[in-house]
């Protein structure tokens, strides 16, 4: 639960604000505001559940964690609950472990695992002025301004330096097996340690980009490339297939994800049932940590077991029905009406086509997401359709019921599909015993209208209506990561923009930082600019770029828009006026 103080959930008014800009050092004077809370239809429950919900990620044990200490200053490694690297706090009195937003102890806080969920990528935060006071307002389910490679960089370090010197190892073991330890205590911990040391480093310095490619920094990660590296590298024990994951996108805002007909930038997972959104979850946590493990169980023909892997099912479908629940936030500053209607008609004009709110006629009538080349960075894309060893996948059916067989090179998307749907139906059928306790028959059961129309949660149970429930699942989850076979371009989704002003900055890659800059000609459009500030430029509509808190907080756009980090494309309403032009970005802050 949030403090009392903090409990409240507030919508700032037009007649409240007469704001005056503060800049970001006046904004880095009050390291603390008091957070104020957007009104996005959730109550403080829903939001402790969103924060602190386990999902079955297993970064490393806490307890080993909670003992490190950092290389620059003596103090535990996460004392100031990662807020040098942009995560948020959490203060809530619940909050025993001192993490921040979005990371968890899965288990006990003697023997869990430190764990991370949706909510350390998907909470962001701005910070504006008024009466000379720094404010912030929480945006739930917004993208977080957190600098997530410079953490992975700095754990790393932290963790190689407490095993390779005598001293630091010393106090890491007294502080996880107390002070009077045993020394063949100290020897197993030191074994155990160094495995996962040697495991986790290995993992980084294959998968994090190094100079010249350009480092995420703040609010940027390459989500697809890190999934690929641990499932189908160090999941399936092939070292081969780890690459540098060099395509950082910006994190997707998730109030209306549930409503979208595709997911993911690139549009390679469909969307809009509940069963879909356990599917997509499960890849995104198989990212951030989980443990898979898939075995042979059978050689001819090539079969594979699924079920071992820390995927909390529960905890993955308790988080999609929050998030479904949650509303994207209105703009909490003074807006002209006159000028967004204007904007409205040539808003309609000139970015309907992609933008409009059209709704499939079929169940679940979920929104239509154009997945549209618009000349934009191409690597994200690029890089999602990449090949490797399938490992011992090779030889099993890709998607069934397709005959198509695994060969090598596969297409990692293949491998990831396979993973995710094989953990799915695995945990599905046989139907458990007790169907109330299991995430993925609470998303089947939510889904069944759609899934088998007319039919009621005990009619499957029968065994002819289970064999169709189980082909109606495989066929939706069968085009899980599948790129657009239609073009060979970088293509990526074009969502409904109700919230967009919250959503800084933009573009798939974040190479745009304000809604007035991606208005203007490509050419125009900021070469250089930081990134990581929270203080909002109400004008512009994004953060102000002056200044970042972070090392990595320089965005420098590649010109020749191949590299991650190019900013052309989406040429879109900039040959109009400047004055039509501010009338569109009037116009998208009252979304």
């Amino acid at each position: 639960m949030l403090e009392p103080g903090a409990r409240r959930r507030v919508l700032l008014s037009c007649a409240m604000v007469t704001v005056l800009m503060a800049s970001a050092g006046a904004a880095g004077a009050q390291s603390s505001p008091t957070v104020e809370f957007a009104a996005q239809g959730w109550s403080d429950d829903d939001r402790n559940t969103f924060y602190t919900t386990p999902q079955g990620s297993h970064m490393m044990p806490y307890k080993w964690f909670r003992a490190l200490r950092r290389l620059d200053v003596d103090q535990a490694f996460g004392a100031d609950q990662l807020e040098r690297y942009g995560y948020l706090r959490n203060d809530s009195p619940s909050n025993v472990a001192g993490l921040p937003v979005g990371f968890v102890v899965e288990g006990t806080i003697e023997s869990g695992q430190l764990g991370m969920t949706c909510a350390a990528c998907h909470t962001g935060q701005l910070e504006y002025q008024k009466d000379g006071v720094t404010h912030a307002l929480r945006l739930d389910g917004a993208p977080a301004s957190a600098d997530f490679q410079q953490f992975l960089t700095d754990l790393t370090l932290t963790a190689r330096q407490t095993l390779a010197q005598s001293d630091r190892f010393d106090r890491f073991a007294d502080a996880v097996l107390g002070a009077s330890h045993a020394a063949a205590a100290e020897n197993e911990l030191k074994s155990k340690f160094g495995d996962w040391v040697a495991t986790f480093g290995d993992l980084m310095d294959r998968s994090l980009p190094r100079p010249p490619q350009p480092a995420w920094g703040p609010g940027r990660l390459d989500a697809f490339g890190m999934i690929f590296n641990r499932v189908s590298g160090l999941d399936l024990g092939i070292p081969g297939n780890i690459r540098p994951a060099d395509a950082p996108v910006s994190y997707p805002f998730l109030w209306n994800a549930s409503r979208q007909d595709h997911t993911q930038w690139n549009g390679g997972v469909p969307n809009g049932l509940y069963i879909q959104g356990l599917a997509r979850n499960t890849g995104e946590v198989f990212g951030v940590f989980a443990e898979f493990n898939p075995k042979i169980r059978l050689h001819v023909p090539r079969v594979i077991d699924f079920d071992d892997n820390s995927a909390n099912f529960a905890g993955l479908q308790t988080l999609e029905e929050t998030i479904v629940k949650l509303r994207p936030p209105a703009w909490p500053f003074d807006l002209d009406p006159q000028r967004a209607a204007e904007g409205k008609v040539l808003f309609d004009r000139h970015c309907g086509e992609c933008h409009a709110k059209t709704e499939l006629p079929q169940p679940p009538h979920a929104w239509v997401t154009p997945v549209v080349a618009v000349d934009t960075d191409p690597r994200a894309a690029t890089n999602a359709r990449r090949q490797g060893d399938p490992g011992i996948y090779k030889g099993a059916l890709v998607r069934p019921p397709s005959l198509r067989r695994f060969k090598n090179p596969a297409t990692i998307s293949d491998i990831l599909a396979k993973s995710v749907l094989g953990s799915v139906m695995d945990a599905a059928f046989p139907p458990p015993l007790s169907r109330e306790k299991s995430g993925v028959w609470r998303a089947i059961d939510k889904d069944l209208e759609t899934l088998l129309p007319g039919r009621d949660a005990d009619d499957v149970l029968d065994a002819s209506l289970l064999k169709r429930l189980k082909g109606e699942i495989e066929s939706r989850l069968n085009e899980m990561y599948k790129p657009d076979p239609a073009s060979d371009a970088a293509a990526y989704e074009s969502r409904v923009l109700e919230g967009i002003w919250a959503t800084a900055p933009y573009l798939h890659n974040g190479s745009v930082p304000t809604l007035w800059e991606l208005l203007k000609p490509p050419a125009e459009r900021m070469r250089a600019f930081s990134v990581g500030n929270r203080v909002f430029d109400q004008k512009n509509v994004g953060y102000m770029t002056d200044q970042s808190p972070s090392a990595n907080g320089t965005y420098t756009v590649d010109p020749a828009n191949a590299n991650g980090n190019g900013n052309l494309g989406h040429d879109y309403g900039t040959g109009l006026s400047e004055e039509e032009r501010w009338a569109i970005v009037e116009y998208l802050k009252s979304l």
